[in-house]
């Protein structure tokens, strides 16, 4: 479980790093070349668009005042699902929590990664 441990800590971190060029490192380390990163709207593929999305993400909630922080995972075979939370960076509870569903190559790099992000109630 270990592994999968690190895999789950570097993908949120990747999520937050603000340098593109160790943001770029990142992305090449947790996805294999050819991955799939589906949210709600849209579908990114390969590294660059991985890279993308991932600028997108931080341009519309980090640039905010937001950050994404582990909430719990869970590992069957090649499958692991991260559970996530988006917090104010200065602390406070979450506003949204969202669900990853990605399955492992044979490398264990990601191979797709699906989305589902929720609001939470204002009382959570």
């Amino acid at each position: 479980m270990s592994n999968i441990t690190g895999l789950v800590d570097r993908y949120v971190s990747a999520w937050n790093e603000t340098d593109p060029a160790r943001r770029a490192e990142a992305v090449r380390e947790i996805w294999a070349e050819a991955a799939l990163y589906a949210n709600s709207s849209q579908e990114f593929l390969g590294h660059s668009g991985i890279e993308t999305a991932i600028r997108e993400a931080q341009e519309e909630f980090m640039e905010k005042g937001f950050s994404f922080v582990l909430n719990s995972y869970a590992q069957n075979h090649d499958a692991v699902r991260i559970t996530w939370d988006m917090v104010p960076s200065s602390g406070g509870a979450p506003i949204t929590r969202g669900t990853e569903y990605l399955i492992l190559d044979t490398d264990g790099k990601v191979r797709t990664d699906h989305q589902f992000p929720e609001e939470l109630p204002a009382s959570a």
